[in-house]
């Protein structure tokens, strides 16, 4: 399912593309990431390129990758000087923009830490046992982007300006189909997830005044979608918050009326309600998720509770349709 409608909801392509001078501003980093999920297969991705604070040629790579609870996980972080003409892209993941703010290509080829569940939830991931994967991914961008510039502005917060992770910021929902090779095993992916796109400071004082956050967003079978987000300071106040409703290719912005709870520390099984636009209800069920810590670098794995960064995947209910979703967060305050 692809849609007919213009995508970019007024952005320049050059958005887009990568920045290749070095930006003058301390601390600056650009972005990417793609966070695709399979229902029937149960497998969830949390792919991430970006570049490294004041070390502008340097790429980081990151893949995390949910498996079926019995399988675990497998993860790989990774550094590489990146050749302008394969930007996006690190040592073994990279991104391909085929048509902008419509269709992208994914592809990797390297070696993944495999863990447990367990051994991610209660504590950073210790090296160990390897596992060759192998991916070649199409995504096919199905919504109008949600730029965070745009959207209303918040009674307590100054919206992208006050961030400490960017000064912008773009999502989009997207499906994802391809091939998955795991230890000489393949199978077809196909499911969907969300992607974004920022640009802007993210430096050694990202976390000074990060309070916490929460995403989320999915399209249903029907082809309408939402997203929404919220960030909050140390002391509580949202400093930036947003959410979207899409029906027949028409992004329209909405309130926020309740977000999703905080997140708990179990693989799956949790349940939450949140709501928007008036009191349209969402319920779900969580059905994977995988960890980061809120330290220096989003080190894999849980450093303490309280610091916990979660990814997660979830079946929800949202009208009379049932649908998936990616869900992050966290909660400093």
């Amino acid at each position: 399912m692809t849609s007919t409608h213009d995508l970019s909801s007024g952005l320049p392509v050059e958005r887009e593309e990568t920045v290749r001078a070095r930006p003058a501003e301390p601390g600056w980093t650009e972005n990417l990431l793609f966070t695709p999920y399979d229902p029937d297969n149960d497998i969830g991705m949390w792919l991430h390129l970006g570049t490294v604070a004041d070390m502008w040629e340097m790429w980081e790579d990151r893949v995390l990758i949910a498996l079926p609870e019995e399988q675990g996980v497998l993860s790989m972080w990774a550094y590489h000087r990146t050749a302008p003409a394969r930007q996006p892209a690190g040592a073994n993941l990279a991104f391909r923009c085929e048509r902008p703010f419509s269709k992208w290509h994914i592809t990797f080829d390297g070696f993944c830490l495999r863990s447990s569940y367990q051994e991610m939830r209660t504590g950073l991931l210790a090296d160990g046992p390897k596992s060759h994967v192998r991916l070649d991914l199409e995504v096919n961008c199905l919504t109008p982007v949600w730029d965070a510039e745009a959207g209303p502005a918040t009674a307590s917060g100054a919206g992208m300006a006050e961030q400490s992770w960017a000064r912008e910021h773009y999502e989009q929902l997207v499906s994802v189909t391809g091939d998955v090779v795991i230890d000489g095993e393949s199978f077809r992916f196909d499911g969907g997830g969300w992607r974004d796109h920022s640009r802007g400071p993210r430096g050694a004082d990202t976390l000074a005044d990060w309070g916490g956050h929460v995403i989320a967003g999915g399209v249903m079978p029907s082809g309408r979608g939402f997203g929404l987000c919220r960030y909050w300071a140390r002391d509580g106040r949202t400093t930036l918050e947003g959410a979207y409703v899409v029906s027949d290719g028409v992004l329209r912005h909405v309130q926020l009326d309740r977000t999703p709870p905080a997140a708990v520390l179990a693989r799956d099984g949790e349940t939450f309600t949140f709501a928007f636009d008036g009191g349209q209800s969402v319920s779900g069920t969580i059905r994977s998720s995988l960890w980061l810590s809120m330290a220096d670098g989003l080190p894999y794995g849980v450093l303490e509770p309280a610091r916990a960064y979660t990814v997660s995947w979830a079946q929800v209910r949202w009208g009379d349709e049932t649908g998936h979703i990616y869900i992050e967060r966290s909660g400093l305050a």
